[in-house]
């Protein structure tokens, strides 16, 4: 008795061990298929995207003016799976430096290149002559030429136009009209700029004078000059956003001496600019959609190198910005985008 009963209960272990491993193997193949269904790229191997390399060459020895541009360019990079790089010259405005980038960048197999022209001569006579021939989106300039894939550009005259309309709109006739300007070198935009505020002044009969500015020149001891000539009372235009947050840091540092400026106006909407702007140093300032700008030249160079279709020139819209603007929605994420 005792024998048959050792028999059985052995027997029983071993049922036991059978169902036991079958519910283990069930278990682990169950474990196996789930992980399958949550890593599809097991089952599905989705194709690796291309990551394209692309590089912003500026006209400018710094980035102060492209802030919101450098967010857009950003923002569009994480979009369209794109390598941006964003490369400054070591001098402001140098034509041969900036041509010496763009065939490092062609040699270094970059795919295609965002170009602020220093030179456009000089950029078309490569493009002609086939020294470039990588895909090129130019900003500021409507150079043709088959391998310019877009433009991106803002009517920097009519938007100096505008700049002195405001500007007369808000200043008595006796008050002397200022305009500062560079001493040696204009990028384009400056002197389209500066034609635009000066052939509105002469259509409106208004005289002015013009202050050419350098490294050595003293800017608050010449404008202390044109008052003390008899001029007592003076509005400034400034032909660039350096000139301009120049010129308001000397307000905020004299305010006696700024009581004898009637306004001072300009372009750009870097952060200095708008903080001067809303402490009341900077009467008004023309603005354009800079994130939207860095935003599109990447998208337009990404798509042609995906070989798709798309806008090949875009014109900006430029805006009068005075103080109160600064908190209305409608300018808001022109000028604090959010990335």
């Amino acid at each position: 008795m005792t024998i048959v009963f050792a028999y059985c209960h052995a027997e029983g272990i071993r049922m036991i061990g059978k169902k036991g491993k079958l519910l283990l193997f069930c278990y682990m193949l169950l474990l196996v298929v789930l992980f399958l269904m949550c890593s599809t790229d097991l089952i599905i191997r989705e194709p690796e995207q291309e990551v394209y390399q692309i590089a912003v060459i500026i006209e400018d020895a710094t980035d102060n003016n492209y802030g919101n541009f450098r967010k857009g360019m950003d923002q569009a990079a994480v979009e369209l799976n794109a390598d941006v790089r964003f490369i400054t010259l070591y001098g402001k405005l140098e034509p041969n430096q900036q041509m010496e980038f763009i065939m490092r960048e062609q040699q270094d197999g970059t795919d295609a290149v965002i170009v602020a022209p220093v030179d456009e001569q000089k950029l078309f006579d490569a493009l002609a002559q086939k020294q470039i021939t990588i895909p090129m989106v130019l900003l500021g300039s409507e150079l043709a030429e088959e391998k310019i894939i877009g433009t991106i550009t803002v009517d920097n005259k009519k938007m100096g136009q505008e700049l002195a309309r405001q500007m007369l709109a808000q200043t008595p006739e006796e008050v002397s009209v200022v305009i500062l300007s560079q001493q040696e070198k204009h990028s384009m935009a400056e002197k389209d700029f500066r034609e635009g505020i000066t052939k509105e002044l002469s259509g409106r009969g208004r005289a002015y004078q013009t202050i050419y500015c350098s490294e050595d020149v003293n800017l608050k001891e010449v404008l202390k000059g044109v008052m003390d000539s008899g001029e007592r009372q003076i509005v400034i235009l400034t032909e660039s956003p350096e000139l301009l947050t120049l010129t308001a840091a000397i307000g905020a540092e004299d305010s006696l001496f700024w009581e004898e400026v009637r306004g001072l106006y300009g372009r750009g909407d870097a952060i200095p600019i708008l903080n001067y702007l809303d402490r009341g140093f900077i009467t008004g300032t023309c603005a354009t959609d800079e994130f939207s700008m860095g935003y599109y030249s990447v998208c337009m160079a990404v798509r042609e190198l995906e070989g798709l279709e798309g806008d090949v020139s875009l014109r900006m819209d430029y805006h009068y910005i005075e103080k109160e603007d600064l908190r209305k929605k409608t300018y808001e994420k022109m000028l604090f985008p959010i990335e």
